[in-house]
């Protein structure tokens, strides 16, 4: 056995003796060291928010890779891209990230210089994806992580951007926790946010009645108290020249029901009706139970009763109620103007007998 191992060897040994290998020289192109090989460079640089501050270092970003650059021979500067106020957890509204992206595939760009991977993305499998489609790219196009000394051409770059990347989707994991954990005890507390709501005016922290909005608001809870369906409340707002809050001729169906469906409007506010349940995919979904809600009472004037929102709630989710149309005889909303069915194309809408504004709007 041993011998016959023996035999192998030096015949092994002695094969390799007998053959001549030529070296066929790799091409100079890929054999320039990646410290000196002549690139056109695309700088890119992101800051997450619009703060004073974060503005500032966004400019300094630009500025610094501007004079980074023209100071290194071997560089040509292409362009430098940049997003402002966007996160980097996700690339589908980096804009100018997803540019310099493709000026990559064209072959403009063939170094991409950033600060760190944190800047380029904090969700691993999209650093890495990327990383790995540009080198892949014909010729490779590398990516230079300044702060952390880490070139993705570099025979070792693999493991170091997989550590990193993963490293950087942790840091954005700990931060979104933590932002969440303080909104939730803000809402605790009794501290909503406030938004901007139809009918309302912001004063700061609060919400005050609008003196011109807020009549319509009462008039679109009082029509579906008299039974009207959305469709005929739609005419019916259209008859008074009345823009949707979006400043639209015409109201949309949604825009209706959300103003009929929101607590706000009896003076109560609810929160973490919705919640981001991906960090992301930065999707919103509607709290179904998976995490508490938070509730104040009487939090800001309401135009309209408790009363009459609970009403007008059974109404929007009763099976009976299916919006029918009067057709036997009109009907006065508002003094001076006197609407009355009529028949378009084969379906029931009103016109007005005066068209006029009620006083305010």
């Amino acid at each position: 056995m041993g011998s016959s191992r023996e035999e192998r060897r030096r015949r092994f040994h002695e094969d390799l003796d007998a053959h001549e290998v030529r070296v066929i020289p790799a091409k100079e192109e890929y054999c320039i060291d990646i410290r000196e090989k002549d690139e056109l460079v695309g700088a890119y640089c992101r800051v997450s928010t619009m703060s004073d501050d974060q503005v500032e270092s966004y400019d300094l970003q630009r500025q610094e890779y501007e004079d980074k650059i023209a100071q290194n021979k071997h560089w040509t500067l292409v362009d430098v891209y940049a997003d402002e106020g966007i996160s980097a957890t996700s690339m589908k509204k980096r804009k100018d990230f997803n540019r310099l992206i493709g000026d990559c595939k064209t072959g403009r760009v063939s170094l991409v210089l950033t600060k760190s991977v944190t800047r380029f993305a904090r969700n691993t499998v999209d650093c890495v994806s990327t990383c790995r489609m540009l080198k892949n790219l014909n010729p490779p196009v590398g990516v230079l992580f300044e702060a952390d000394g880490l070139h993705t051409l570099a025979s070792n770059s693999e493991l170091q951007l997989n550590l990193l990347s993963t490293l950087a989707q942790s840091e954005s994991e700990t931060k979104s926790l933590a932002v969440k954990w303080g909104i939730r005890k803000r809402f605790a507390r009794g501290i909503p946010r406030i938004v901007d709501l139809y009918g309302y005016l912001r004063e700061g922290r609060d919400l005050a009645e609008d003196p011109v909005t807020s009549h319509v608001v009462r008039m679109i809870y009082g029509w579906v108290l008299m039974r009207y369906s959305i469709s005929e409340i739609r005419d019916l707002l259209h008859i008074y020249h009345i823009p949707s809050p979006q400043g639209k001729e015409f109201w949309s169906h949604a825009t209706i029901l959300y103003i009929l469906s929101n607590e706000r409007y009896a003076g109560n506010v609810t929160m973490q009706k919705t919640f981001v349940q991906d960090l992301f995919s930065h999707k919103s979904v509607k709290n179904r139970g998976q995490l508490p809600k938070y509730e104040i009472i009487d939090y800001h004037p309401k135009l309209v009763s408790e009363t009459d929102w609970i009403e007008v709630q059974r109404i929007l989710f009763s099976t009976v109620w299916t919006g029918f149309l009067r057709t036997d005889y009109s009907i006065t909303i508002e003094p001076n103007l006197r609407v009355y069915p009529v028949e378009i194309g084969g379906k029931h809408r009103y016109a007005a007998s005066k068209s006029i504004v009620p006083s305010g709007l």
